[in-house]
């Protein structure tokens, strides 16, 4: 699958969390776990360490992102603000 569409997909399900948070009783973990990105985005969140801040003070950015699934990051960021709007 090329990478646009597998983008496509994780803004599409970063949108659902956004949009689960907006509704009362329902979290956008909740809406991760059911989509089947939890654990990456878990795994996305426990990179970001010191080691990480090491890549990103020295500027070693193409590193930095690999190590924390920066692509990853941004998209369901991305979709999460589209959600919540």
């Amino acid at each position: 699958m090329p990478n646009i569409v597998k983008d496509l997909i994780i803004l599409l399900k970063g949108g659902a969390m956004g949009a689960a948070n907006v509704i009362p009783g329902v979290s956008g973990g909740t809406v991760a776990f059911l989509t089947g990105i939890y654990e990456r985005l878990i795994n996305s969140i426990k990179s970001f360490d010191i080691n990480a801040v090491k890549l990103l003070l020295k500027f070693k950015i193409k590193e930095f992102s690999k190590k924390i699934d920066l692509r990853f990051i941004i998209m369901i960021v991305i979709g999460a603000l589209i959600g919540v709007l």
